[in-house]
């Protein structure tokens, strides 16, 4: 239960009851200027798109599709590289391919870099999640990730296995005065994901293509949500989740937290739901959880594009899918009054960061009560927005509505109003202390 989609919402919900009740430990909640959130993001769908249906999906993909130079029209630079691969004979099927093995590589390395480290490219010089994106290509496009000098364009088990923590930082860039925040635990995150397509999660990810050694691949997903389609061309959300959440399941790391012997990834202790202070001291029961599966929910959003745009599939159940529980969605609830950190934590949280903004580690009760909240209010803001730019109107409600919401609006939201109150740093108005596994 607890690696479902179902699990994220159901739970996250519970602490938001709470909320209502007053009954948050570490933030204020005023629920009042939730449609104010919904207000500004409307304004920049109406800035930057004009209208909904016009905003192209939540996913990795966006981080490829570069406005140059000062010009209105953007590169999609995923779009070329397909375009030149089927000009050469590529099939369209390897092309899916490929751009899942840039995906999920790139996606598993996307944690935050800090706000000092900067990637230096003949395109320009880029931070933050662009820059990672953008690094994460050029390596793909040398062959960093490819067991097979013949076939540089493709991320397999073999070559992942052997990746070095050198080879990695040098192709981000890293030294003293460029520093990446959890460099090495990126790596480790990328030999783990060989191991784990090579082990137990070769159901999904064991396949052929042209490269005669045939190592496990991101891409051959494809190949296993083919076969696993109850109509040709049909799946279900649930296929790509269990392939992601159950055949990448090794990925995480062991610390994280266990119960019962098995590490569960991306879900925390949560002392808002303890019924009582002696609940809170009893240690991990499955009742306390709350997942969040925010990494494999963005591999989920972003792989979706290409099983859809790419690989031609139909998928149902999409709506299954959460907001993402990370700091910049997270943040903008923040700097817009919804959720007031308290006293006594900011406190706490000043004196384990710097720059004038709290600090927190990944699994503290702020971190975790705050990433809860977040998944909620994301679904109130978009229930608003559709109300507002679709039922008032009469238009038609556009397809994967919540992760439309989520690139025009709050994810940009977020960041745009950090920059605005933190010009220096551009930062969160809360900091999570990054091993870079975790949003």
């Amino acid at each position: 239960y607890l690696k479902s989609l179902q699990a994220v919402r159901e739970r996250s919900q519970a602490v938001y009851e709470r909320a209502q009740q007053d009954g948050l430990q570490h933030f204020d909640f005023d629920k009042t200027k939730i449609e104010s959130v919904a207000d500004y993001v409307i304004s920049l769908i109406a800035r930057d798109y004009g209208t909904i249906d016009k905003v192209p999906t939540h996913g990795r993909w966006r981080s490829y599709c570069l406005a140059l130079g000062g010009s209105d029209t953007k590169r999609d630079l995923v779009g070329e590289h397909v375009a030149k691969w089927k000009e050469s004979g590529v099939s369209d099927w390897e092309c899916a391919r490929r751009v899942v093995d840039l995906f999920v590589v790139s996606v598993l390395i996307d944690a935050g870099a800090g706000s000092k480290w900067r990637y230096t490219d003949s395109l320009g010089v880029f931070e933050r999640t662009e820059g990672l994106g953008i690094a994460a290509l050029r390596m793909f496009e040398s062959g960093v990730f490819s067991s097979s000098p013949n076939y540089p364009f493709q991320a397999d088990a073999l070559a992942l296995v052997s990746l070095t923590d050198e080879a990695l930082l040098e192709g981000f860039q890293v030294s003293e005065e460029n520093p990446l925040l959890g460099g090495a635990n990126r790596a480790e995150l990328l030999r783990s994901l060989g191991r784990a397509m090579s082990g137990g999660g070769a159901k999904y990810f064991g396949g052929e293509c042209e490269c005669a050694s045939h190592p496990a691949r991101p891409g051959f997903m494809l190949d296993y949500l083919a076969k696993s389609a109850v109509e040709p061309k049909t799946v279900s959300i649930d296929s790509i989740w269990e392939a992601i959440v159950d055949g990448l399941a090794s990925v995480w790391p062991a610390s994280r937290t266990q119960l019962d012997g098995v590490s569960l990834g991306d879900v925390w202790p949560c002392s808002t739901l303890a019924t009582s202070q002696a609940e809170e001291g009893e240690g991990i029961s499955a009742g306390h959880l709350v997942p969040f599966h925010k990494l494999s929910q963005w591999l989920t959003w972003s792989v979706l594009e290409v099983v859809v745009k790419l690989g031609g599939f139909s998928v149902t159940g999409i709506e299954r899918l959460t907001g993402l529980p990370e700091y910049r969605n997270g943040g903008l609830f923040v700097d817009m009054g919804v959720l007031t950190l308290r006293d006594a934590d900011r406190q706490r949280g000043l004196m384990q960061g710097s720059g004038g903004v709290p600090h927190f580690d990944g699994f503290d009760p702020v971190i975790v009560e705050w990433r809860a909240m977040t998944v909620v209010l994301l679904d109130r803001v978009a229930e608003i927005v559709r109300q507002k730019c679709c039922d008032a109107s009469g238009c038609p409600v556009p397809d994967m509505f919540l992760s439309r919401v989520l690139e025009a609006g709050t994810w940009k939201a977020g960041r745009e109003m950090a920059a605005r109150l933190r010009p220096d740093t551009k930062d969160p108005p809360i900091n999570i202390i990054s091993d870079g596994t975790l949003f």
